[in-house]
């Protein structure tokens, strides 16, 4: 039988943080590990992030939305809404920005109740991840430049 290190989570635990985000620590009383983690899905499709910084993704199916225009007016802003008005494809550009969006809030420990109008300073990058249709996603990381592998998988599949 491989040894594939499962023995070294006896020593960590989860942390509930505010909003439903979470984190790994150390059980050593104040020792940090540093492992932060966010999760997303959907009916056919899940994703999980986990990094050394503050971490949080998004995933939606692409869909059509009633009134779509007066909810991109309500969490856009100005510069936003227009490029996303002139968009070859207004459900999966809205989609796209949604994810982005969804991604920072997590990742700050807020979710929705950050506000739809909440963006990332400077110190965080906001990546988009290349997923085949239906489905669009972002990450959202507090580090400059950072370096993303993505792998992912349908309900029905393992991994791509």
């Amino acid at each position: 039988m491989e040894d594939v290190g499962i023995h070294a989570l006896v020593s960590v635990a989860f942390v509930a943080g505010a909003h439903s985000t979470a984190a790994l620590i150390e059980r050593t009383p104040g020792a940090a590990l540093g492992a932060h983690f966010s999760v997303s899905n959907t009916k056919l499709a899940s994703v999980i992030a986990w990094s050394d910084q503050r971490v949080g993704v998004d995933l939606e199916i692409v869909r059509r939305r009633p009134h779509l225009d007066r909810l991109a007016r309500r969490t856009m802003h100005d510069d936003e809404y227009d490029r996303w008005g002139s968009a070859a494809d207004r459900d999966r550009s809205f989609a796209q920005h949604w994810t982005r969006v969804e991604a920072y809030l997590k990742a700050i420990g807020m979710g929705v109740a950050g506000g739809y109008l909440t963006r990332p300073g400077a110190e965080w990058s906001v990546i988009d991840l290349d997923l085949e249709p239906p489905f669009v996603g972002a990450i959202a990381l507090e580090a400059l430049d950072p370096v993303v592998s993505v792998r992912w998988a349908t309900a029905h599949e393992t991994s791509r």
